[in-house]
This record gives C-alpha cells, sequence and structure tokens, in this order.
C-alpha cells in the first residue's frame, strides 16, 4: 500500500524549558494560526521511575536540569506502521508539588495543528521525542524505529545540555490482557482524539503519552557509619580511612618495614564499561516474565518497566576489551583514572547497558561488559605520604622490597646468573646485579613485571675448578627478561600510592550468595533508574595504578581480591509524561 505523506503545521509558543516550579502559570491559548485543520492538545509530564536493589526504593523527582525540555517532535504512523508525517510542538507546562508516589513529575501543555488532515487518514500511532537527537531523522517504519540508534544521552542547545526522553517502553494491555499487536513504545491514537474545530487546553479527550529519559543515573556515597570513621592528618588535605595490613619489609624491625596501620584517601570517581550508543526508544522483549528474570519487570499500570535491551543486548558479534580482537569491536568505553573524577555525593549519567546471562558468563567477559564504578584512592602512611607498593601472591611490598624479593628467589633457584663489569687499570672487576639495575614496568594490562633496566652491559659468569671464572656478554637479554616476567608477572604496582576500586552495578534481580553463574539482570544500568551505590565498609586496599595512562579494564579475578561491600539501590526517575489531545 502507498502512503501519501501528510504534513503537520505547528503553530503554538514555545517555551526553551521545562518551569522548575509549581507556581508557574502557562498561558492557557496557545497561538494557533490556522482555521480548517486537525488540533492536537499535547501535555507534557515527567513521570517517575521506581528504585530497586539491588533494592528497590520510592519514586524520585529529577532535578531541574534533569527535566528541562527545548523541543519536542512527534512522529506519526498509520496502523500498519508505515511513517505519515512528523511534528514539533512545545508550549511548556509546571512541575508537580506532591509527592513523588504521585508518580507525575512535570506536566506540560502544547497544542499541536495537523494541516490537511481529513476523518478519513488520521494517523494511527505516535513516537514522541524530547530534546531531540541532533541529526535525528524518522524512519518509514515503527519496526526500523526500534533499531534506531543515536550516539548520546543528551542534545546540546546554546551550550545547555538537555536530556533526550522518548516514548516510554511497557507491554501495551487490552484491559487486563496483553496487546501483542500494539508495539511497546508507542502512543495509540484514536479517531475521537482529534478535533476539527480548534481546541483549549481544558479539553477533556486527550491522549496522555509517558517518555523516559534515555539517560541512567549513578550516584556514589558513602555510609553514615562509614563517614563517622574518617580522620584527619595533620599538614595533609583531605579525609583518611584507616586500615590495618602488613607490608613485607627486609626484616620485621626499623625503617625498611612499612606500618601495619595504613590510611586509604578518596579521591573521587567515574563509570567505565558505558555504551558508546543507545538505542532511541527503550527495546524490550515482551515474553519476558517475573519468573524468569526473578523480579517485576513490567509495571504496565505504571507505563513503565524495569529491564532493557542495550543495542549491546546478546550480541555475540561484539567484544569487550580496550582494543578490537578478530575483527570485531568493543560497544563500550573504558577509563582512565588520570582525571575528569566526580566528587561522592554528586550524580553521573550514561547509556544504559544490559546483556544476557549468557554473554555474561562466556569466559573473560564479566566483569568488563558490565558498566561499573571506579573508585579512585591513595594509600599512605600514617604521615599522610603516599606509598609506592607492589601486591605479589596476596602480600604487599614496597616497589624496592619487591625488586630486591624478586632477585633473592631468582638466586635460590640458581636463575641469577647476571652480571655488571667495573673496569680498572689492572684487571675488571665483576659483581652480581642487585636491585638497582632492575625495574618495574607495566605489562599493559594492570599488572607490573620486573625487568632488566635498558642500556645495560651485562655478562654471565662460567665457573671452572681448574682456572678463575670466566665472563660472557649476554648479547640476548630477553631470556632473562622472560624468566623474571614469569617469576613476577602477577604483580600489581601501586605508583604513588594510586589504586582503585571497582563497583559493578548490579540491577533488580538480586544475586544470590553463593551463585557461581550470572543471572539475567543480576548486573545492567538500565535508562531512566537511579542507581544510588552506598560504601558501607573500607578495610581492604584496591587494585593498585602503575601507569595512569592505562585505560581501565576490569577482570574476573580484581572482584576476588580488590573490594569494598557496597548496598546499590536503584531508584528509577520519574518518567516524563506527555498529555496529547488530538
Amino acid at each position: 500500500m502507498i502512503m501519501k505523506k501528510k504534513y503537520f503545521f505547528l503553530g503554538l509558543s514555545v517555551c526553551a524549558l521545562m518551569s522548575a516550579c509549581s507556581e508557574d502559570v502557562l498561558e492557557k491559548t496557545p497561538n494557533v494560526f490556522s482555521s480548517d485543520d486537525a488540533y492536537i492538545n499535547v501535555r507534557l509530564a515527567d513521570v517517575g521511575s521506581i528504585g530497586t536493589r539491588a533494592t528497590e526504593g520510592g519514586y524520585e523527582y529529577g532535578t531541574t536540569n534533569e527535566h528541562s525540555v527545548n523541543n519536542a517532535h512527534f512522529y506519526f504512523y498509520d496502523a500498519d506502521g508505515l511513517f505519515v508525517s512528523e511534528g514539533s510542538a512545545w508550549d511548556g507546562g509546571t512541575a508537580n508539588s506532591n509527592s513523588p508516589d504521585e508518580k507525575i513529575e512535570f506536566k506540560g501543555n502544547t497544542i499541536v495543528v495537523l494541516n490537511g488532515l481529513d476523518q478519513k487518514n488520521y494517523p494511527h500511532y505516535m513516537v514522541t521525542l524530547l530534546n531531540k537527537p541532533t541529526g535525528f531523522t524518522a524512519p518509514e517504519t515503527l519496526d526500523k524505529m526500534e533499531k534506531v540508534l543515536v550516539d548520546g544521552i543528551t542534545t546540546t542547545v546554546n551550550n545547555v545540555d538537555y536530556f533526550t526522553m522518548s516514548t516510554s517502553s511497557y507491554v501495551r494491555h487490552t484491559g487486563n490482557a496483553i496487546d501483542a499487536d500494539v508495539k511497546y513504545f508507542v502512543t495509540e491514537v484514536k479517531e475521537e482524539n482529534f478535533s476539527l474545530e480548534p481546541i483549549d487546553l481544558e479539553s477533556s479527550n486527550y491522549v496522555t503519552v509517558y517518555v523516559e529519559r534515555l539517560a541512567a543515573k549513578v550516584t556514589l556515597d558513602l555510609s553514615e557509619d562509614l563517614k563517622n570513621t574518617k580522620t584527619t592528618i595533620e599538614g595533609k588535605n583531605g579525609d583518611f580511612y584507616q586500615i590495618t595490613s602488613t607490608v613485607a619489609g627486609d626484616d620485621n624491625a626499623g625503617s625498611d618495614v612499612a606500618t601495619e596501620e595504613l590510611y586509604i584517601q578518596l579521591l573521587g570517581y567515574k563509570l567505565n564499561g558505558t555504551a558508546l550508543k543507545s538505542n532511541v526508544v527503550k527495546n524490550i522483549d515482551i515474553t519476558w516474565t517475573a519468573d524468569n528474570l526473578d523480579f517485576n519487570w513490567d509495571k504496565y499500570t505504571d507505563f513503565r518497566s524495569f529491564w532493557g535491551k542495550s543495542y549491546n543486548y546478546g550480541n555475540a558479534d561484539f567484544v569487550y576489551t580496550a582494543t578490537p580482537n578478530a575483527g570485531k569491536t568493543c560497544p563500550l568505553n573504558y577509563v582512565t583514572l588520570k582525571d575528569g573524577l566526580v566528587d561522592l555525593g554528586i550524580s553521573s549519567y550514561c547509556a544504559e547497558n544490559t546483556n544476557t546471562a549468557a554473554i555474561l558468563n562466556q569466559e573473560g567477559n564479566f566483569p568488563a561488559a558490565v558498566t561499573s564504578i571506579l573508585l579512585k584512592a591513595k594509600v599512605c602512611d600514617e604521615s599522610g605520604n603516599a606509598l609506592n607498593l607492589v601486591r605479589f601472591n596476596g602480600i604487599l611490598f614496597k616497589q624496592e622490597q619487591f625488586l630486591s624479593y624478586i632477585i633473592n628467589v631468582m638466586n635460590a633457584n640458581d636463575k641469577w646468573n647476571v652480571w655488571s663489569k667495573t673496569s680498572g687499570t689492572d684487571s675488571d672487576t665483576y659483581t652480581q646485579l642487585d636491585k638497582a639495575g632492575v625495574e618495574l614496568v607495566s605489562d599493559g594490562n594492570g599488572g607490573v613485571e620486573v625487568q632488566l633496566k635498558s642500556g645495560l652491559t651485562l655478562y654471565s659468569k662460567s665457573e671452572s675448578t681448574e682456572s678463575e671464572p670466566t665472563y660472557t656478554e649476554i648479547t640476548d637479554q630477553s631470556t632473562v627478561n622472560t624468566q623474571l616476567a614469569s617469576l613476577s608477572g602477577s604483580a600489581v604496582g601501586y605508583t604513588g600510592g594510586e589504586m582503585y576500586y571497582n563497583i559493578p552495578i548490579e540491577h533488580l534481580n538480586p544475586i544470590e550468595d553463593g551463585a557461581t553463574d550470572i543471572e539475567e539482570a543480576n548486573y545492567g544500568i538500565v535508562r531512566n533508574h537511579h542507581y544510588v551505590v552506598t560504601v558501607s565498609t573500607l578495610d581492604k586496599l584496591g587494585k593498585g595504578i602503575f601507569n595512569p595512562d592505562e585505560v581501565v579494564i576490569p577482570e574476573k579475578d580484581d572482584n576476588k581480591t580488590y573490594y569494598i561491600a557496597a548496598q546499590i539501590n536503584i531508584l528509577s526517575w520519574k518518567v516524563v509524561e506527555q498529555d496529547v489531545e488530538l
């Protein structure tokens, strides 16, 4: 069937921002300049999302900037899901001053004028976008709309960022029965919603449209009990938290032995493993059930859902590393902790990132495939001075002492036949190489290894019972470096005492104690949810940062060794509700 496009002409005043004050009153009569057309009354409102565990929380209103609207766009499709036309309009609104339990965060009002329609060709479905991404074009069908990707979660207008929002996705119902014929991300419009006569904002025959932000929100903070344990160190800025940990030394007394009292200074956090793209509309699977996800994921009575499919969901063509592998690309962004840290208590935003249990349980994928929080910290001595440490086989060393330790182990196994030469007037003197001839280098994967310093001329010693030992230059030092790397390769270095804790973000399906496999929705970050992560204890060191320029790609073993206890509460924001009268 060939459809003729109809173009909607919109006439109304445009408000740049949603009002944040409930007492703000809008103009009751939009500036409509057409007379022989069909009319649409649009009312926008922020509606809430609900909280979860990890634990389930209550409704939460967004801040002013989180529900600000610069533009509203409406895309109309016929009963067969074919594109008909589009229009844009925004006439502001008022914030809700009532309890968040009422679900409505913001209500807006707009009248859209559809020119050239008659009673035989009214559209059947509508998709709404607030703060439309730059370059977005409506696809020809609703099936294609489901697959449209955008690069960001905000759009920038006049140097101001606005959160992009689209029609809320949930299982459509007719009465109490699932209506599988209606797309889960559309607003159904009916003939009685249209008017051939000018209408006002008080008209009762309007259509309600719910929209949700593409962004997920994350806030990291400390529990009040943990905050009460902080201490200060004279002459040092910031708060410190004392832990007890033994650092190996040359002996058990004296200046070469690190104190067992270590102090951790928390420096800030960043989100890691965040999705590079986002579906413009939230993708769900209407066959999901509360039984197979272990939580009530769809709440159609509140016009929202609590699980979704991000653009990488279940896609085996992606690889979860920082660099391409075998022609595959990584759908996530990994970060360094060199700069750009966010203060505790301040929120960050990112695109949703969810995946199937099959993908997350695949060897090497978890925890790199999930979005996590990297909490950067610094380990110091009792005077607040940063400690350069190495963790090796569960033991902490000062870096200099670790170099000596590795050489001693090589010696004990008769593998340290490495000598340096000092030329004299009468003869040359050979000295077995000590820690001054080796150094720590990055292994490129978050760890360190001991290697010979470059530029040294080194020798091996040959013993003889009949003559003086002979020394032969080692022309190929790679063999020695291979031995050193093999012995020290599981080490992790702390340069300037810097380290991080990795906190994979949990979702609404609680992880069972002792579970060996990951289940769907154990981990994930879903649009329009607020993940409130609270650190409750701090009694171990994090993973060391040796090279601050290296991106952090969490590994499975990291979670066994470097961790802190954290409670994650998920608060779904108020979904933006849009009332549309046609």
